[in-house]
């Protein structure tokens, strides 16, 4: 199983601060820390870390956020220096002073930077569902909806390490804080990203801002497999058509290597004086047993996540060791409700267009049995992932009092729901798409697949693999074929941006710790999607779901801050060219006003109210979609690793159960070949040869041994 390399290769990276800079000798660079972190990974672009649940682990070594979270939740500061707030003359405000730290290539990281992914965050012809999180900025929602130009954004670069954030009045400046230690808005080099959508795949394309960055990253071709993708793009960024079959390639090894950059002055700090491994190596090739058996044997120091097929032959292992954790993320099945379904009358319908299906299906699924198999996870209960906040650090939204599915299967209650909805099931067929190469993943979505069976549906599993590129790229557009043959295309997660599915199964991760970062982008106002400029019409989300109820209910959190403070008659010039006219600004004012009365918030100008009318109005949103049901939430994810005792320095985020920054390996000499030699004279020869010159094909058995030769 190829998607092993990641965490091998992590391990052997880490160093230990103390010894890298005398061990051996002037070349020593640290030692190398064998790990395996997660499943293969193919675009390490942080606005796109968010289908599946190992890859914010991983791509939060690699992009710093101006604030983060502490394991217990609390904001600190990360890139940013300091902030101050200001409210003068009719204007809120925040001020804000980066830290002097530079980007993998040297240059420094700028406010520049911070305003540039932001705009990418809210262009209009771009899709990025986090792009809610900004919208407290001036302008952000009218520059999202193409009623503002995007050079109006009220985020201006004063000074090279001076930002200044203007917002639309009054906030929760705590909530923005928390919107800001999310991987989507962490700062990016405009110079790398413009050249083209592919431009975090590999070492020569990325510039980081994190402690590590890509040192390598290696594909190998799957013998004898081919797949079909419809939309690879020419020359002009248009869907060639066709159905040509590509060379089906996956990941073989790729590692990570030390940001020597990284809060470092490089003519007088040591190597190691701000990021203590050299190169964090992953090996994608070893089977899972083999990972749990190298990391027994000392030869893996790390695991970040646990491979499926051992959960449960080795349990009561992982049971004393593992370290288990809430993780911030859901695995659901988005349904899509313009998909056409074939049926056994010829016709093409849009079955999940339904809500009565979508529950149907939901219906039938047994979580708790789901849970059980996968060993490190929890029944859903609602779409909102355990470890987010209700109104802050130390508050949960998700308690026993906020269950809102049942987690086990109701066979009877689900095909009562399509017989007294005049739905045969066996008339349709439909596929479930999956990432082939998260097995965990694979083995839910076939057990998911065998329920709806159950009601008679003929539902097949499809295991989506990566290829080799085949999009034409601007960056190279001086080589054969303007194609780069060193990456690949994720033919899973382009499926889903590309909304190329008719259900698709994988891991929801929340944006930030907070709920309406998983809520609020099922509101097509929310929605991040690009939006077509001639038309006033707004996209929706990815599975089509579009609902008024949800549309205002969401409206009505966005305006908690401000409501208070609005007039009816002059309010509709709020958010820019938002509203046209007083009538439309009227009817969404008074839809507001009807949400607050009913659920009993009374508007305010005290931001001590927000957080809480906020949660409020969030439980009543999430139950709201679940009776919709355009997503299905299965399982809660857990983060489950095993740490070997010889690391030490190895400390997490609320986000990722861990950040290697100052990890340490103790004695990591022993993990070099020592080579004996004579020279022609007959003098001795002693060498020592770093694991890394071998990988990923590591002989363990000369580790730390004295060969002669």
């Amino acid at each position: 199983m190829l998607k092993r390399i990641f965490a091998l290769a992590l391990c052997v990276l880490m160093l230990i601060p103390s010894l890298c800079a005398c061990s051996s000798g002037g070349d020593d660079q640290g030692p190398y820390i064998t790990m395996y972190l997660t499943d293969e990974i193919y675009d390490f672009d942080p606005a796109k870390a968010y289908y599946n649940s190992g890859a914010t682990a991983v791509v939060s070594l690699l992009f710093d956020t101006l604030f983060t979270l502490d394991e217990g939740g609390n904001v600190k500061n990360a890139l940013v220096k300091d902030y101050y707030i200001t409210e003068e003359n009719g204007e809120y405000a925040m001020m804000i002073t980066l830290n002097d730290t530079n980007w993998s290539t040297g240059l420094p990281v700028t406010s520049d930077d911070v305003v540039y992914a932001w705009n990418r965050l809210l262009n209009p012809h771009n899709d990025f569902e986090a792009a809610s999180l900004l919208f407290d900025i001036k302008n952000a929602r009218a520059i999202k909806e193409g009623d503002e130009r995007i050079d109006n954004l009220g985020a201006e670069a004063l000074e090279q390490k001076l930002l200044k954030v203007t917002f639309e009045g009054p906030i929760d400046y705590e909530q923005f804080r928390r919107n800001l230690t999310s991987l989507a808005t962490a700062p990016l080099p405009e110079s790398y990203v413009k050249k083209d959508d592919d431009w975090a795949k590999k070492a020569s394309s990325i510039a980081t801002s994190g402690a590590f960055k890509i040192g390598r990253t290696n594909y190998t071709n799957v013998e004898g497999q081919t797949a079909k993708d419809d939309y690879a793009l020419d020359a002009k960024g248009n869907p060639e058509g066709g159905e040509a079959a590509y060379q089906v390639k996956t990941l073989s090894y790729f590692y990570l290597e030390r940001n020597t950059y990284y809060y470092r002055n490089a003519e007088k700090d040591a190597l190691n004086s701000s990021v203590a491994p050299y190169r964090i190596l992953v090996d994608c090739s070893m089977s899972d047993e083999d990972i749990i058996k190298e990391y027994k044997n000392g030869h893996i120091f790390y695991i970040g996540d646990i491979p499926y097929s051992v959960r449960s032959t080795d349990a009561e292992y992982l049971k004393q060791n593992a370290k288990v954790t809430d993780a911030l993320s859901t695995f659901v099945c988005y349904m899509n409700q313009n998909a056409l379904i074939a049926n056994k009358k010829g016709e093409a319908v849009k079955l999940f267009a339904d809500k009565n299906v979508r529950n149907a299906l939901s219906l039938v699924i047994d979580r708790d049995e789901i849970a059980k198999a996968v060993v490190f996870a929890e029944a859903a209960t609602g779409l909102v992932p355990t470890g987010v906040f209700e109104t802050g650090a130390g508050s949960s939204f998700r308690t026993a009092d906020t269950a809102i599915l049942v987690t086990d299967a109701n066979l009877t209650a689900a095909k009562k729901l399509l017989t007294d909805n005049n739905i045969t099931a066996s008339d349709y067929s439909f596929s479930i798409k999956v990432a082939a190469y998260d097995d965990t993943n694979v083995a839910i979505t076939e057990m998911i697949a065998a329920a709806w069976r159950q009601l008679d549906f003929n539902v097949t599993v499809e295991k989506i693999t990566t290829i080799q590129n085949n999009d034409v790229l601007k960056a190279i557009k001086d080589e054969v074929n303007n194609k780069s043959t060193d990456i690949c295309d994720d033919l899973f997660v382009e499926a889903i941006l590309r909304t190329k599915y008719e259900v698709i199964a994988f891991d929801y991760n929340a944006f930030s710790a907070d709920a309406y970062s998983v809520l609020a982008n099922f509101a097509t106002a929310f929605s991040g999607m690009s939006n077509n400029l001639d038309s006033s019409v707004l996209t929706p989300h990815r599975t089509g779901y579009a609902s008024d109820a949800y549309n205002n209910l969401m409206e009505a959190v966005y305006y908690v801050p401000y409501f208070a403070s609005l007039d009816k008659e002059t309010g509709y010039t709020f958010l820019g060219k938002t509203f046209y006219t007083k009538e439309e600004f009227g009817k969404l004012y008074d839809a507001i006003k009807g949400i607050y009365e009913k659920y009993n918030i009374t508007p305010s100008t005290n931001s001590g109210d927000w957080a809480w009318q906020k949660a409020a109005l969030l439980h009543e949103a999430e139950k709201l979609l679940l009776a919709d049901m355009p997503v299905i939430p299965v399982l809660f994810n857990k983060n489950a690793v095993l740490q070997s005792g010889e690391l030490s320095g190895v400390w997490g985020t609320y986000y990722a159960p861990a950040v290697f920054q100052h990890t340490t390996l103790n004695n990591y000499d022993n993990y070099t070949y020592i080579v004996k030699s004579k020279d022609a004279a007959g003098n001795l020869i002693e060498e020592k040869h770093s694991v890394f010159a071998y990988f990923p094909e590591i002989d363990w058995s000369k580790a730390g041994t004295v060969v002669e030769e």
